[in-house]
């Protein structure tokens, strides 16, 4: 597979940009401010790989940081203090391994780049399409809204600012805005965009950089790498319970996906033994978004360093014994273990001590682990099924969403009128039958790793109350599917957190007032601190003494975000 890394190396040879190494191994700490571009359209092409480049180098802080938050992971005795601190919830100030700078420096990146594509385009209106301007404008601003979404999540609030700057220090003159204001600034860099553009465009790079070949794997992955609007803007819409407009998205994306090429299906090619795949090689069907990198031209993240015990690696986190837990308490035919996810899948003893396995199965030896070209998925096909599932329970459509939970939607397809049977009618058909037939199609998101169903009490809700409560007891199992489906994978701190506000007593229940309004105001009780404190003692059990971690989490919700002066 040619890595999108080798963009470099391409666009080396036909467009004649400068050398690989020095492309896509940028020092983050700058920017691409004044650097003389655009001169002319082939520079619009390296500068939009100059900000995938920055996504790049801060694509693994969201495992780091997220694990350590939450339950998945500790520090080991090798671990510096920085990592402790974190882990703790000490003072992070001037702390480098919590710092945002990452983040903010793909923002100055996006916002450099804009600013010269609209200067080159009022130059020069005819040597890209108009298509092709779209898509690299539209793709900028998806780039600025996954950054922007993750300095919500991680953080909790953001500074935020469209200009062009010249320094890091110079975003400390703009506005800090909360969290919620944050999400719907993100939803309008997609929905409404700049300077009458959106952020929906799309360049199909394996058209641009692959003309008049057919489409393979390796010309697809470079497609990869930049968020389709429909991941974004359907976990944007959850963080707003509108569920529908989940729904929508999900459902257009696993289509074109289906129709296009058999992708992000969840089906037969991809299940059981498979699934370990994900963590470590690009998986066509299955991957979305994808950071890769290539030991071979310097590019590297900080998983094998960070995860392996084996010589020279630092094994700096490890997997704690309540997330392992997690996956041995998971029954397959009644049978404990989470067979095809848990142990010496996800986790692993190995030399003596426990580690987190997921992305380290690639080279193993001492000599040659350190080469691993390990990949970090920002979004995959499980995702996208897993936000459709949580859309369907907000809906109270619990047929459907436990069918996308469990075992799939197979045995609601009528193989005669190759079309859905009720409740799945106005689903398209390429959701089971797809050009890879045999493969059946969409198996479910547990369904294909084996694990028994869950969640079934909820179809039997006979009254609004009772809906309303299951709503919420789903909510809490799609959590705990978060952290088994995508451990490390930088999700399931964020889904905990997103569930905890969504039943907070100072939370819109708006979206769930029918239900609230048929049970005469009864199920108003259901919003308060209920979801809060579960999931801050399921968090607090990893430490010895977890009762200071889970009463600080417990106390304010956003004490579940990084306290960072977001400008050091």
């Amino acid at each position: 597979m040619k890595r999108i890394l080798y963009i470099t190396a391409f666009i080396g040879l036909t467009l004649t940009f400068t050398a690989c190494e020095d492309f896509f191994n940028p020092d983050t700490s700058e920017i691409l401010l004044e650097k003389n571009y655009v001169g002319d359209y082939t520079e619009l092409y390296s500068g939009y790989m100059g900000i995938a480049a920055a996504v790049q180098t801060v694509a693994d802080q969201a495992s780091f940081l997220e694990g350590l938050r939450g339950d998945l992971l500790e520090p080991t005795p090798n671990a510096p203090r920085e990592i402790w601190d974190v882990y703790n919830h000490g003072d992070l100030a001037g702390n480098p391994f919590a710092s945002p700078k990452g983040y903010y420096n793909v923002i100055i990146n996006v916002n450099d780049y804009l600013a010269h594509v609209n200067e080159y385009r009022s130059k020069d209106s005819t040597s890209i399409s108009e298509s092709t301007y779209k898509g690299l404008v539209g793709g900028a601003l998806r780039f600025k809204s996954w950054a922007y979404l993750q300095l919500a999540k991680i953080y909790g609030e953001a500074v935020y600012f469209d200009d062009p700057i010249t320094a890091y220090g110079e975003i400390s003159k703009y506005p800090t805005l909360k969290f919620d204001d944050i999400i719907s600034k993100c939803i309008d860099l997609i929905e409404v965009g700049a300077n009458g553009i959106d952020g929906k465009g799309d360049v199909v790079w394996s058209i641009e950089l692959f003309p008049g070949q057919a489409q393979s794997p390796t010309s697809l992955s470079w497609d990869r790498i930049c968020p389709p609007k429909e991941c974004l803007l359907a976990e944007l819409y959850l963080y707003q319970n509108e569920f529908q407009k989940v729904k929508d998205n999900c459902i257009a994306l696993i289509k074109r996906g289906g129709e296009n090429e058999a992708s992000y299906q969840l089906n037969l090619s991809e299940y059981n033994g498979e699934w370990k795949n994900f963590g470590y090689a690009f998986t066509r069907k299955e991957h979305i978004t994808v950071e890769f990198y290539d030991y071979s031209l310097h590019q590297t993240n900080r998983f094998v360093d960070y995860y392996s015990n084996t010589y020279p690696n630092s094994y700096y986190l490890r997997p704690t014994t309540v997330a392992m837990n997690r996956f041995n308490n998971q029954t397959i035919a009644g049978i404990p273990g989470d067979k095809y996810r848990g142990l010496n899948v996800s986790f692993k003893l190995d030399n003596g001590n426990w580690v987190f396995y997921k992305f380290l199965q690639g080279n193993l030896t001492s000599d040659k682990i350190y080469t691993n070209d390990v990949i970090i998925s920002l979004y995959r096909a499980g995702e996208i099924h897993l936000f459709l599932v949580e859309a369907l329970v907000g809906l109270g459509r619990f047929q459907e969403a436990l069918a996308f939970l469990n075992d799939g939607v197979g045995s609601f397809y009528n193989s005669l009128t190759g079309q859905f049977n009720p409740p799945f009618t106005d689903y398209p058909s390429c959701l089971y039958r797809t050009s890879s037939t045999s493969e059946m199609a969409n198996r479910g998101i547990r369904g294909r790793v084996g694990v028994d169903p869950v969640g079934t009490y909820a179809t039997t809700s006979a009254t609004a109350l009772d809906t309303l409560i299951n709503i919420r007891r789903l909510d809490s199992l799609i959590i705990e599917e978060n952290c088994l489906e995508f451990a490390g994978e930088g999700k399931a701190l964020y889904a905990m957190n997103r569930m905890a506000r969504r039943w907070s007593a100072n939370s819109n229940n708006a979206w769930a007032s029918k239900w609230i309004n048929a049970s005469g105001g009864a199920a108003t009780t259901l919003w308060g601190t209920k979801m809060q404190d579960d999931w801050a003692d399921k968090i607090g059990a990893k430490y010895t003494n977890g009762t200071s971690i889970s009463g600080n989490l417990k106390s304010n919700l956003d004490n579940w975000f990084i306290q960072f002066k977001l400008t050091e």
